[in-house]
């Protein structure tokens, strides 16, 4: 279960921002799974994959601007003696949310295309 740590430090980096990203991912990967087995039109695979795009980075993407902020202001409070060590602790979770975000949209849009091809091959007469 080497692979699930990565993922689990980026949910954890995340901060308040991992629980939205996660339950927006989950929510997206059981809509995708409903429609492998219900739908039968590409253009809703098209927006399923369009949405699944969106709604999980634009949450990492929120958070990291979070981030990003409240790491300027830390910053320029402690000084500039202290900017370095504080620097290279915050490097590693910086960009935590926004990598934890594309993962969850790269996961739920693997749903999104797999039903399109499902759907393009299932039309072609043979």
């Amino acid at each position: 279960m080497d692979f699930l740590e990565p993922l689990i430090d980026f949910y954890e980096s995340s901060g308040a921002y991992g629980d939205p990203i996660l339950i927006a991912t989950l929510a997206l990967l059981l809509a995708g799974s409903v429609m492998l087995f219900t739908v039968r039109l590409a253009k809703r695979f098209v927006l399923y994959t369009i949405i699944a795009l969106v709604l999980p980075n634009s949450i990492g993407f929120v958070g990291y601007l979070d981030t990003a902020d409240s790491i300027q202001e830390s910053v320029v409070e402690r000084g500039e003696e202290m900017a370095e060590e504080a620097k290279d602790a915050v490097d590693d979770q910086e960009l935590s949310s926004l990598s934890f975000g594309f993962l969850g949209s790269a996961l739920a849009v693997s749903l999104g295309l797999i039903g399109m091809v499902r759907l393009t091959h299932r039309k072609r007469p043979e």
